[in-house]
């Protein structure tokens, strides 16, 4: 009988140099994206993807920090959800408005408060889970948050994990 056992890649920090000092946006539409994750050579079931967000010393109000997915529509094509930025490339982004918004996956949110220079973590989160349990070959990430100021312009992470299953 064979063993099936969990394997996972070693982490991936992702580029976040746009992530730094990202301003606010109380309906979610300005933020960063990720470059484009390729997972057509890797071959992983999941990606599970964490962080850490730091918020600034001053000028804090409470909002809220997410990350959402988004994926190709085929093997080329990314669907049309920015109005500034490009899709799967890494820098800030700007979505046409909050329907479109509304129609990427939500992979975590978490409240803030007003405490000065909070770092907030992000656990790992399954991609896979909310594309229906089947990981898209390319997708990207989009990063946005309602904190009345910029996030800090250092100590911002985000981390993918790949993660397969083995037979032996």
């Amino acid at each position: 009988m064979a063993n099936v056992s969990a394997q996972y890649r070693a982490s991936s920090n992702l580029t976040v140099t746009n992530l730094h000092g990202i301003a606010s946006s109380s309906t979610w539409v300005a933020g960063w994206t990720s470059a484009t994750i390729d997972n057509t050579a890797d071959l992983d079931l999941d990606k599970l993807v964490s962080g850490s967000f730091v918020v600034e010393s001053s000028g804090l109000a409470a909002g809220e920090i997410r990350v959402y997915v988004y994926a190709m529509l085929d093997d080329t094509t990314w669907p049309d959800i920015f109005s500034s930025g490009t899709e799967g490339t890494q820098g800030t982004a700007t979505l046409h408005d909050t329907e479109i918004r509304d129609s990427l996956k939500l992979l975590w949110a978490q409240s803030t408060d007003t405490t000065a220079s909070r770092v907030y973590p992000m656990q790992s989160a399954s991609v896979a889970a909310r594309f229906d349990g089947v990981l898209p070959p390319k997708f990207a990430l989009f990063v946005t948050q309602s904190t009345g100021t910029t996030l800090e312009t250092t100590g911002n992470q985000v981390t993918v994990k790949g993660y397969k299953a083995t037979v032996a």
